[in-house]
């Protein structure tokens, strides 16, 4: 049983290769801004379909709800700081050399703070995927393809976001690759977490999504939400995740 779960976790991260194949076939404006509309949605989505409602089910103390107050503060701040270390962007962007190289850094921050909210969300995620399995391997395949249809547009969204950029990214793709199966094998190794240490890291990841989600990626859809390709993205996005939850 943990071998045909660490299986399946593998071919859920092999599913980002499905959307990193899907923006390198197709290279036009439209999908940079199409991938910047998907991006919002499926965060979001993965926020308040999945991430938010299992806090409110692991929280049933006080004790409890202000540890997942605190790891929401640490998830936000964590990428303001963060925000020293990656290439210095603003939202404005008008229509010329410089403001244009800064649009390029700007979409290269946003792929690189999203890359570290979904890797940490991934190996919790594995975690939360071997521990279910474990109990049901029906319940692993339905969790496994919804979590295999939501990785596939964050995987357009990597791709785009870190397009622009000169350097080799392979060393990101495989960390998103493995992450989940990374995650499965710690929970093998670990087996259940206690309650606290579940909050506290969900809710982390939790906090981190919302700076990504409202600040980088919907500030950065609200500027061109004009642009061919963001409500498109935003729309798709929703149907995703309406076919998910059915």
């Amino acid at each position: 049983m943990s071998f045909v779960v660490i299986l399946l976790s593998l071919l859920m991260g092999l599913s980002f290769v499905v959307g990193f194949i899907m923006s390198k076939k197709i290279k036009n404006k439209f999908m940079t801004y199409f991938a910047t509309g998907l991006a919002f949605m499926v965060i979001m989505a993965v926020l308040f379909t999945d991430i938010i409602p299992e806090l409110f089910e692991l929280t049933s103390n006080y004790n409890q709800i202000w540890v997942a107050v605190l790891g929401e503060i640490l998830g936000i701040f964590s990428l303001v700081i963060m925000d020293i270390f990656v290439p210095h962007h603003h939202h404005e962007h008008k229509h010329n050399d410089e403001s244009k190289k800064d649009h390029k850094d700007h979409l290269y921050h946003i792929g690189l703070l999203t890359f570290i909210s979904v890797l940490i969300h991934n190996v919790l995620e594995g975690i939360a995927f071997y521990l279910v399995g474990k109990a049901s391997l029906k319940a692993a395949l339905l969790m496994a393809g919804g979590i295999a249809l939501h990785n596939i547009p964050l995987g357009i969204e990597m791709s785009y976001f870190f397009k622009e950029q000169k350097d080799n990214h392979i060393k990101k793709y495989a960390a998103l690759i493995l992450s989940g199966t990374i995650g499965a094998i710690i929970g093998l190794l670990l087996g259940d977490l206690c309650v606290i240490t579940n909050i506290l890291v969900l809710s982390i990841t939790c906090g981190m999504m919302l700076y990504i989600g409202l600040y980088e990626l919907g500030i950065e859809a609200a500027r061109n939400i004009k642009e061919k390709g963001v409500i498109e993205g935003i729309l798709i996005g929703a149907i995703i995740f309406a076919l998910i939850l059915l």
